[in-house]
């Protein structure tokens, strides 16, 4: 199962962590792992390049991403509500398959 877990701190984030494999397919057919793949990189690029927030951007070679922000504005807040959206999206079409969960 892949894990997606975002911290909160009151209104704004200070990170998140995405990892495991889903095991909906196997490797290279597994489009839950694909799509979540996609939509969180594609988010972290975005943080990355467009906010200038970002403290650490980790992946590593068992596919975790792990990144931690070091300030949140408005455009953070709302790439990050709009990643844990869509993963849920994914996680109720493919419940058993993604995991998301919000700490504060």
């Amino acid at each position: 199962m892949i894990k997606a877990v975002f911290y909160k701190n009151k209104n704004s984030f200070n990170g998140f962590e995405i990892s495991g494999h889903s095991g909906y397919a196997k490797r290279g057919e597994d489009i839950v792992c694909a799509s979540v793949s996609v939509v969180s990189l594609h988010t972290a690029r975005i943080l990355n390049e467009e906010c200038s927030v970002i403290d650490i951007l980790q992946q590593d070679e068992e596919g975790r991403l792990s990144v931690k922000l070091n300030g949140t504005d408005d455009l953070t807040v709302m790439l990050i509500k709009n990643l844990i959206k869509t993963l849920r999206e994914i996680q109720d079409e493919y419940s058993g398959y993604l995991s998301v969960e919000v700490k504060e």
